[in-house]
């Protein structure tokens, strides 16, 4: 068993499944989701599912979501989200999670930011295409105002675990 400290720990798991890709420009990262999204399975959320999903909606590490091999469809986002950070630390790169509250404050969602070359760019692993986007979100910015009215920061770290959130209750945090 690995030693695991957190969800984005870099393990042999994460390693294995990162391979021969490399993050050398931000359109690597395009290559490296299709590559996460191509390897996983993509359970659908629905009512026979919903107790499932919940009791494991933001309790896994990489590792076991990489293991397990499946993601629920539509509560996808963190788990999408931290994969991309694991990788991303595993080839070196300062990469974070940052979890996002709806403007409204009924939702939240989860996107990447990523240190590459020296400067920031955020990037929605969840999106049909994903793109980089070149810049480090600030508490100010409004990010995707054209989806659900937008979605501004709530909260930002390695994983869900180092914010405080640990199973899908934990939404109700949101302020």
């Amino acid at each position: 068993m690995e030693n695991i400290r957190t969800q984005t720990d870099v393990t042999q798991t994460v390693l294995n499944f990162l391979g021969d890709y490399k993050i050398n420009n931000p359109d690597d990262l395009i290559l490296l989701i299709k590559h996460i999204n191509d390897s996983l399975e993509f359970r659908n959320y629905n009512d026979k599912t919903r107790q499932h999903a919940d009791s494991i909606q933001w309790k896994r590490t990489v590792s076991e979501i990489l293991q397990d091999g499946y993601v629920y469809d539509g509560k996808a986002c963190s788990d999408l989200c931290m994969i991309l950070v694991a990788l991303s630390k595993a080839v070196g790169l300062e990469a974070q999670l940052c979890k996002l509250i709806r403007v409204d404050g009924k939702n939240s969602h989860s996107i990447v930011e990523i240190k590459i070359n020296n400067e920031w760019y955020r990037i929605d692993p969840t999106f049909t295409k994903p793109i980089p986007f070149k810049g480090y979100l600030t508490k100010h910015q409004i990010w995707n105002k054209n989806w659900e009215g937008g979605w501004k920061v709530w909260k930002r770290g390695p994983d869900l675990w180092s914010m405080g959130i640990h199973d899908i209750n934990d939404e109700s945090k949101i302020t």
